[in-house]
């Protein structure tokens, strides 16, 4: 956590794939540093393969996401690949691996998934548009009309306003918001979103998406 709070961040969401294993452990690390707010959250991978960030206030909400969701996982293929999804505590000391195989898709689709979301009180949002896979756009090719995301996220690869322009239809709709999509420590802060609220809580960051 002092790594990533070089960066003088206020909030973050910690989105593993499919799982919040390791969410409790970095939100018990996150209390070393009093200024700054660390979530749950789940990046998952709906049927159709598009990646989904799920956003939570509460523990609870995140847990019971998960409960639901991991009935939809398969199990891990390969001894290889339970070994390579560890859990570990807020001192970073493994204390267990991962059964299901976080890296396939949910048995759910998109918009199956957005209502579970909700339905746990949190923020659906559709990861990494301008990337040319497991996104939204390279998947399916465009947004539905009735789809109920919360807001689009942008990746490290494009600025706000480059997405501004070649996706100016679905700013026009949706809240942009810019996320590191980083797998690895040196790579947080890379890219993150600035809004004005209250404070740095979950209710002022839900608050920015819905102005």
């Amino acid at each position: 956590m002092e790594k990533i709070n070089d960066n003088n961040f206020d909030l973050i969401f910690i989105t593993d794939h499919n799982s919040i294993a390791n969410t409790n452990a970095a939100m018990e690390a996150g209390k070393i540093y009093g200024n700054i707010k660390v979530y749950p959250g789940m990046e998952i991978t709906t049927r159709e393969e598009i990646h989904i960030l799920s956003l939570f206030e509460k523990s609870e909400n995140a847990d019971s996401m998960k409960e639901y969701i991991n009935n939809y996982l398969p199990d891990v293929y390969f001894e290889k690949e339970r070994q390579e999804q560890i859990i570990a505590n807020e001192n970073d000391e493994v204390e267990g691996f991962y059964g299901k195989s976080l890296f396939s898709a949910v048995d759910l689709g998109l918009d199956e998934i957005i209502n579970l979301i909700h339905t746990n009180n949190g923020i659906a949002i559709a990861a990494h548009i301008d990337r040319q896979s497991f996104s939204i756009l390279s998947q399916l090719g465009f947004i539905p009309d009735k789809c109920k995301l919360d807001a689009l996220e942008i990746s490290p690869n494009m600025s706000l306003i480059q997405a501004k322009e070649i996706y100016k239809d679905y700013y026009m709709k949706y809240k942009f918001v810019k996320g590191s999509d980083s797998h690895s420590l040196h790579t947080i802060g890379c890219a993150y979103t600035e809004f004005t609220g209250e404070d740095n809580t979950f209710k002022s960051f839900y608050s920015f998406l819905n102005e």
